[in-house]
């Protein structure tokens, strides 16, 4: 890894990112490096940790998403990751975002969201049922990693025989947004070769005979008369959509059982107030959310803040940081459902690269809370939580419950 370019300012702590003690419990990090400054230094860049910082970074235009920087990094000039790399949604800037985006946008509607919701509500109760039969359970396997599948399958028109192989595509995929992307780099284009292959499959069926779902609407788009996606760009859709509307919907759902488990009091209202479920879903995105923030690398010389950042400076925008500082949430290390958003928490970024599917999101979330707060009252911990490591996309790999 090459030498990160000098940056001056006030001094500033060391976050050593890829420690395993970081990944158990980031706030404690975080909080006491923003004592000392708005930024601190980490093995891979900067991090900005207060609400201003890194709503100022995620709207500033000298920067880009890191995207082809994280493989130059490590060590990945060329192959199948990077040229996927070179083709999502998410590491597009300009012009050829502004187009995809609004390309799938047209697709993505509220429609197709709300077609979802009776889909969502029998799934949780199928994987609630089982659970309250057993009293104790691995909650990531048993739920929070089979339920997003189910949804995103559904809105991908993807045939329910079919999920279990794209989860696992998906949780290897997953590696490549972290710092383990060089030794998995096997693991990982393993999976995108499998999901590459099973979209185009997908789309050669669905052009056969369309349904309801967002690929066919995504596919009619080619005879509608105007702009459409080309097949490359249709395949790096589908794949995107595929592993974001999976894993990082996992990964929330853990973190928000995870929070309610350790606030058990938060857990009995929910269960008696079902109507501030969408709430209490806002909260726990604030609270514990599995978005850390994709980095940025400047464009160019930038000075913010009393910092001077040179050009090629990566900077982490801190979503979980900026969730929990106390200038913008008063006592923000409060777990509180009822608690007012004067500001929006940052956990699906901002600017223009604002999460595509944070409406799904948040009604997947808001849709098996209160129902398994119902259902499984007594919630408690049954060992330790092991968190992911090297990961951008947070959450827990076993979540032990007994209830």
């Amino acid at each position: 890894m090459s030498a990160a370019p000098t940056t001056t300012g006030p001094e500033a702590p060391f976050i050593d990112t890829l420690s395993a003690e970081y990944d158990s419990d980031i706030h404690a990090a975080h909080r006491r490096a923003r004592e000392s400054a708005f930024y601190a230094r980490t093995p891979l860049g900067l991090i900005f940790l207060d609400y201003e910082a890194v709503h100022w970074l995620l709207h500033e235009r000298r920067f880009r998403l890191q995207g082809n920087d994280a493989l130059d990094l490590a060590g990945i000039p060329a192959g199948p990751l990077r040229d996927w790399f070179g083709k999502i949604l998410s590491n597009k800037e300009g012009a050829p975002h502004q187009r995809l985006r609004r390309l799938v946008s047209r697709a993505f509607t509220p429609r197709q969201i709300d077609r979802l919701r009776p889909m969502m509500r029998a799934t949780a109760q199928e994987f609630i049922d089982s659970l309250a039969e057993r009293h104790a359970s691995e909650f990531v396997e048993d739920f929070a990693a089979p339920y997003p599948v189910r949804v995103i399958g559904s809105l991908l028109g993807v045939p329910a025989s079919d999920f279990a192989r794209f989860h696992a595509w998906s949780r290897d995929l997953s590696l490549a947004f972290g710092s383990r992307i060089a030794s998995e780099r096997p693991r990982i284009e393993a999976a995108l070769g499998n999901l590459c292959d099973y979209a185009d499959g997908l789309v050669a069926r669905l052009r056969r005979k369309p349904g309801e779902d967002l690929t066919s609407a995504l596919i009619a788009l080619e005879s509608a008369g105007g702009e459409f996606l080309d097949p490359d760009e249709l395949r790096a859709m589908i794949t995107v959509l595929i592993f974001g509307g999976q894993d990082t919907t996992q990964c929330q759902i853990a973190c928000s059982i995870a929070t309610f488990a350790r606030h058990p009091d938060a857990w009995h209202f929910l269960a008696a107030h079902p109507e501030h479920a969408m709430r209490a879903a806002e909260e726990c995105l604030r609270f514990e959310g599995s978005g850390s923030g994709n980095p940025r690398t400047a464009l160019e010389d930038i000075d913010y803040r009393g910092l001077h950042i040179p050009a090629g400076t990566v900077v982490l925008p801190s979503a979980p940081a900026a969730n929990r500082d106390p200038k913008v949430y008063p006592d923000p290390d409060r777990f509180d459902l009822l608690r007012e958003h004067d500001q929006p928490q940052l956990t699906f970024g901002g600017g223009v690269h604002f999460c595509l599917g944070a409406s799904l999101a948040r009604f997947e979330i808001g849709e098996v809370l209160p129902m398994l707060a119902k259902r499984i009252p007594e919630l408690a911990l049954d060992g330790p939580i092991e968190w992911r490591r090297g990961s951008l996309i947070r959450g827990p790999e076993r979540l032990p419950i007994t209830f």
